[in-house]
């Protein structure tokens, strides 16, 4: 689970032009109703600029955070797990912001200034539990050098299987 991405994947880095003017076009069609019905990556489209029209029209991210109603069965499901772990990948050129790997996002109005976790109403107001979870130790933030999804073996073992899967 993220917060959700604002970014157009794998664009280039050093071309804020181009990465601007990809992103515009996504705003366009992302929470089209077709769209958001049959692509998958536009269920996740965070818009910080439209946070309106996200939480109107967002067919999956916004009801999982409990950005709308607030359905306490997600909330009862995740505090059933013995430990929640998030996994940044520090290379990753598809998640826009990164940080929402760790359910960071955009403040709304800007695409600069990015929240942590901790600053989010989601944690702070508790929305899905994540405060209690953090409050119990059962919260955990790891990051690994990598594109998306691309885990070194070794580092998941040690890090990951050997310490919370065993």
């Amino acid at each position: 689970m993220i917060a959700g991405v604002y970014g157009f994947p794998r664009c280039p880095g050093d071309n804020a032009t181009l990465c601007d003017w990809a992103r515009k076009l996504l705003n366009l069609g992302a929470y089209v109703s077709i769209v958001q019905d049959n692509l998958v990556q536009a269920e996740y489209w965070n818009d910080p600029l439209n946070q309106e029209e996200y939480k109107e029209a967002s067919v999956f991210l916004a009801d999982i955070n409990n950005e709308n109603k607030k359905n306490q069965t997600y909330k009862i499901n995740l505090q059933t797990l013995k430990n929640f772990v998030m996994i940044k990948f520090t290379e990753d050129t598809m998640v826009q912001p990164k940080d929402s790997e760790w359910f960071g996002k955009y403040e709304d109005g800007s695409t600069e200034k990015v929240l942590s976790l901790f600053e989010t109403d989601l944690y702070k107001e508790d929305w899905l539990g994540l405060q209690a979870m953090n409050a119990t130790g059962r919260l955990h933030f790891l990051a690994t050098v990598g594109d998306h999804l691309q885990v070194d073996e070794d580092w998941l073992i040690k890090n990951v299987i050997d310490v919370f899967l065993k």
